[in-house]
This record gives C-alpha cells, sequence and structure tokens, in this order.
C-alpha cells in the first residue's frame, strides 16, 4: 500500500499576527514545519511527501527547513488562494502509484506516529478515515443578529483534526468536483461527505493541536517541555 502525505502549510497565517508566517515561526529553534515534517519523514509506511507552500515561497521554505530534514522523499509546490484551492494543487502533485493520501495541516507539529498509524489502518479499511476528539464545552447555535437560538448537544459532536486520510481516487474526484462545483469547504472530509462516502473517526489526541493564535504558542511551548 503506497501512501503520501501532503502537507498544506501555504497559508499566510493573519490570525497569528506578525510579518513571519506561522508556518515558518521557531518553536526552540526550530521551525514549525519542519517539526511537522520530521514525523512524516519518520513514517516507513509515507513514501512521498508533498509539501504546499504559498506561491514563491518554494526555496525560501526549503532552505529554512533542510538543516532539519533530509527532505529526501519531500517536493515543494506552490499553493493557491485558498487552503482548498492549495491541497488540489498538492494531490496533482502525488505520484500516480499512490493508493492512500494523507492530507495533514502543517502546523499541527505534534502529530504522533501512533494517530498516523490508527488513522491510516481506518483509511484502508473504509476508504476515508479522520482524527476527532470530544467536545468539553457547552455548545451553543447563534443566530446572525448574535442571539442564541438553542443548545446542541456534546454527545454527538466532535472536534476534527488531521492527518486525515483517503483512497486517492476518492480525495482526487471529491476535489475535481469541488473545483467545478465552486465548493467551499474547510476541511477536506466534507467534500466527501458531499458525495455521500463513509468516513470513519478515529480518536485523536488533544495534544495534536492547530497553531493558529498566539496563545497556541503557549500551549506548544508548555507541550514541548512536558515531553522532556
Amino acid at each position: 500500500m503506497q501512501v503520501a502525505a501532503l502537507i498544506a502549510a501555504s497559508g499566510e497565517g493573519q490570525r497569528m499576527g506578525g510579518e513571519t508566517k506561522k508556518q515558518y515561526l521557531l518553536l526552540d529553534g526550530v521551525p514549525i514545519l519542519a517539526r511537522t515534517l520530521k514525523i512524516f519523514e519518520s513514517c516507513q509506511a509515507v513514501g512521498q511527501i508533498v509539501v504546499v507552500v504559498p506561491p514563491g515561497d518554494i526555496n525560501f521554505a526549503r532552505d529554512l527547513i533542510k538543516p532539519f530534514c533530509s527532505l529526501e522523499k519531500s517536493i515543494f509546490v506552490e499553493g493557491g488562494n485558498r487552503r482548498q484551492d492549495s491541497v488540489y494543487l498538492g494531490l496533482q502533485a502525488v505520484s500516480p502509484e499512490v493508493e492512500i493520501v494523507c492530507i495533514h495541516d502543517g502546523v499541527r507539529p505534534f502529530v504522533s506516529n501512533e494517530l498516523i498509524e490508527n488513522v491510516l489502518q481506518a483509511a484502508i479499511r473504509w476508504g476515508a478515515a479522520v482524527p476527532v476528539i470530544p467536545e468539553t464545552d457547552t455548545l451553543k447555535e447563534i443566530s446572525i443578529s448574535g442571539m442564541i437560538c438553542r443548545t446542541i448537544s456534546r454527545e454527538t459532536v466532535r472536534r476534527v483534526q488531521t492527518p486525515q486520510m483517503f483512497r486517492r481516487n476518492l480525495i482526487v474526484e471529491a476535489y475535481r468536483k469541488s473545483q467545478i462545483l465552486g465548493v467551499e469547504a474547510t476541511d477536506d472530509a466534507y467534500l466527501l461527505e458531499l458525495l455521500g462516502e463513509n468516513i470513519c473517526a478515529v480518536a485523536g489526541s488533544p495534544a495534536n493541536i492547530k497553531i493558529t493564535h498566539p496563545l497556541d504558542l503557549l500551549f506548544a511551548e508548555a507541550i514541548l517541555k512536558g515531553g522532556q
């Protein structure tokens, strides 16, 4: 079973603030993107890594990451205006022999090999799998005017993480149709939902955080210290 990892790292990081894009920020002296990439380099199941970076950043990203990663099985491609545009461009760079595509956020540097393997096994069995974690806060649906409409049960709600894994033919077809129909998606699995495909939910990890806001950097530093 040939597997490719597509690392989505083409965001501008506007919610983080500052001049440096969040994927290039240093976390204990190592760029966040490099930390993420090193995990997938260590996965024996992953034979190809496609790193999608902002337009014009290929040389910069490679030079920044090279001191920390081997890059032996990595190729870099330029992304588009939206995340889904970038993933679509990355999918076109995946080798045709690949059977399973693993799509992961470049700013989730604490994904474990165990989680990757668990999601992979579920994707092999079901065709599509995503990691999820329970919601602990009370959830409210809010109207456009800012008023509470109703309380949503936490029992059937989960927060979705990456890596999300799919049979290559399924995710390529889902993205092809989304481009034709102009569908907007905040995650990859949503596009398969629209096609009526089954998606297996796998237990995720609270440590598998996405670094989006400045406060997330503090959480990331705490996770690093906890692992020392």
